[in-house]
Order: structure tokens, then C-alpha cells, then sequence
């Protein structure tokens, strides 16, 4: 099984969990920074994701393995929302998913777009080690 912080620092697409304001669940997949313990993730202002942290904010990210041996860390939290990624962090995160030059473009591209950070310290780590695909014994 993989170690736990190595899998947090690969270009995993987690999945976001939130909940909106007349208590519907909204779960999408997003792209994920982790420093120092803390899942730094960005949105557009104004988004739904944007909006539904702001009225609660507590929510849940998965990352998961989705090839045998399954795996997956869940985190839940309560959220923050932060200014927006530094030019160097979302070169990086762009980077870390489309590799260096489809991540230069998609960066260029998105120069200027008015952004927040959403970032989670997570209050509660579960770690799921499929049965599945593992070496029976």
C-alpha cells in the first residue's frame, strides 16, 4: 500500500465535497496543493464551491487510487477561504497535472482570472486500504 503522505503529494484529482445552503451535497473533482499538512485548492469567485464554503464550511476531500489495489485518504474540516494562488503556486499546480508545457499554457492562459483559495487543515484523516487487488496470503 502506498505511504500516506507520499500519495498526498502526487497529482492525485481529489474530490470535493461541500454543502449548499438549502443542504444539498455538491461533489466534484478539483485539483489539489498539499503543504505542511494543508490542502490548498482554487476556484473562481463566485463558483458554487465558492459559495457553498462561505454558508458552511465544513467539507470533505477524497484522493483516491482507482487502479487495483484500491486506496484512498479521506479528510473533512472546516474550510478557509484565502486569497488567491501565488503565480509560482499556480504554475506549480499547473505543472503537477498537465506536465511543464500543457501547464505553462493552461497558466498563461488563465493569468488574471479572478480566483480564491479554499484551504483545509484537515480535523479528521481516514485511510481506506482496498480489499480488492490485494496479494492474498
Amino acid at each position: 500500500m502506498p505511504d500516506k503522505e507520499e500519495f498526498l503529494h502526487e497529482a492525485n484529482v481529489a474530490i470535493l465535497s461541500t454543502i449548499d445552503k438549502k443542504g444539498r451535497p455538491h461533489a466534484l473533482p478539483i485539483w489539489y496543493l498539499y503543504e505542511d499538512g494543508t490542502f490548498i485548492l482554487s476556484t473562481g469567485r463566485g463558483a458554487q464551491k465558492h459559495k457553498n464554503v462561505e454558508a458552511n464550511p465544513e467539507i470533505s476531500l477524497t484522493m483516491d487510487k482507482r487502479t487495483l489495489p484500491y486506496y484512498a485518504v479521506m479528510v473533512r474540516g472546516t474550510a478557509e477561504i484565502g486569497p488567491p494562488l501565488t503565480d509560482e503556486q499556480r504554475l506549480r499546480m499547473a505543472n503537477r497535472y498537465l506536465g511543464e508545457d500543457l501547464g505553462r499554457r493552461y497558466y498563461e492562459s488563465t493569468e488574471g482570472s479572478d480566483s480564491i483559495t479554499i484551504r483545509l487543515k484537515p480535523a479528521k484523516t481516514v485511510v481506506y486500504e482496498g480489499r480488492a487487488g490485494r496479494t492474498i496470503k
